[in-house]
């Protein structure tokens, strides 16, 4: 009896223990996706940018020099004085000037009749002058031709020698070539000046007018105006002092403020006069425009100077500031870093069906906290959390 009962036992706990294993088996067998979060793929437009830092200075020295060389008749200014845009600091002694420009108006006035006349022909009084002179002309020649048919009878008759007839005939040929000559000014006065005639004083007329604007900016340009608010560093001449052309008479700064940035040569082809900037000190953001990019690289750090004008110029000397250089835009795949892994190769994960997919991309343009890749298509979810622990066709489920 006490042998069956321990049978009895013995089979029961198998049995329990045996449907435990089984129940253990069962829940094991089952996977459990992991929880992540996912972003839609899609193509985005975003704007290309150099990143750099620079800092806030102030534009070169400007040294100024006058066009035309003469005698300084007055300084204006003092060194270290204050200027403001448009204010006069030197000036050139502009006699001389004045009067080359008088003389290169009546130039220009008498050219220009010529052209008026060449183009609206002849007026009525120079036609009666041509006319009358025709006149007298052919007077005078109708007069020597009865004079010399009298002096050829005369010959025939041996009255004259043959050297008197020949002085007859001469005084014929001048008369009838100056009625010739008559004629044909009455011709040209009347029908007006040929085309080549009219081209000729058109040229010259052009060429008087450039004159007269030369010499009137020789004499706008004896008074050197600052271009811009600043202060004076140095005045080169005094007055009395006579300065060649192009010779510097001033040294002046102006108070525009600039950023100035060191700029690797691989990108300074790169960026282009206009170049729109974003600059940002603190916590401040203002726009800016590359002014000038230098040619030839530092020699400390081997980067080339670049300037950038601000659109406002509050911030203090010596400040540094992020640049950001918009050098175009790029049509793309736009990801966060923070989603991108790395085993040797940078990847991704996806998810399509329930099922993380790693995939292989490349990386292309930064942009702040984002970067353009290759290797992903639009309207595919990313995986941006939760992808770290992940294996490739990881059972997966978006965490709400």
């Amino acid at each position: 009896m006490r042998t069956r009962i321990a049978v009895l036992w013995m089979i029961l706990i198998l049995i329990l223990t045996t449907g435990c294993s089984i129940g253990g088996e069962d829940k094991e067998s089952t996977p459990k996706a992991k929880p992540v979060k996912v972003m839609a793929i899609k193509e985005e437009i975003k704007a290309v940018v150099l990143d750099y830092t620079g800092i806030v200075g102030s534009e070169d020295l400007k040294k100024l020099a006058f066009k035309s060389g003469g005698k300084i008749e007055k300084v204006l200014v003092k060194e270290g004085e204050k200027i403001q845009a448009g204010q006069p600091l030197i000036q050139l002694d502009m006699q001389d000037l004045k009067y080359n420009l008088a003389a290169s108006q009546g130039q220009l006035d008498a050219a220009k009749a010529q052209y008026d006349k060449a183009m609206n022909g002849a007026m009525a009084e120079d036609i009666k002058q041509a006319e009358a002179s025709v006149e007298k002309a052919e007077a005078a020649y109708n007069f020597t031709m009865d004079q010399y048919e009298k002096m050829e009878k005369l010959y025939d008759a041996g009255a004259i020698s043959k050297n008197d007839l020949e002085k007859a005939k001469l005084e014929l040929d001048t008369r009838k070539a100056d009625f010739n000559a008559a004629k044909e000014i009455e011709k040209k006065t009347k029908n007006g000046s040929r085309s080549e005639d009219k081209a000729a004083v058109k040229g010259q007329m052009e060429q008087a007018a450039a004159d007269y604007q030369y010499k009137l900016g020789l004499v706008e340009d004896a008074v050197i105006k600052s271009n811009g608010d600043g202060y004076v560093v140095d005045v080169l001449y005094e007055e009395g002092e006579m300065v060649g052309a192009g010779y510097p008479v001033i040294v002046i700064r102006n108070n525009e403020k600039i950023l100035k940035v060191g700029m690797s040569s691989k990108d300074l082809s790169k960026v282009r006069i206009g170049t729109k900037t974003k600059v940002r000190v603190n916590d401040e953001e203002l726009e800016g425009v590359v002014t000038n990019i230098g040619q030839t690289p530092e020699e400390e750090t081997l980067t080339y100077p670049i300037e950038i004008a601000l659109s406002r110029n509050n911030w203090p000397i010596g400040s540094v500031g992020k640049v950001e250089l918009v050098i175009g835009e790029v049509k793309g795949i736009w990801i966060p870093i923070s989603a991108i892994l790395s085993n040797g190769e940078d990847y991704v994960f996806v998810m399509k069906d329930g099922k993380a997919q790693q995939r292989k991309i490349k990386l292309r343009e930064v942009q702040e906290n984002y970067v353009r890749v290759e290797g992903l298509s639009p309207n595919e979810k990313l995986i941006v959390e939760g992808m770290k622990k992940l294996k490739d066709q990881e059972l997966v489920s978006v965490q709400k």
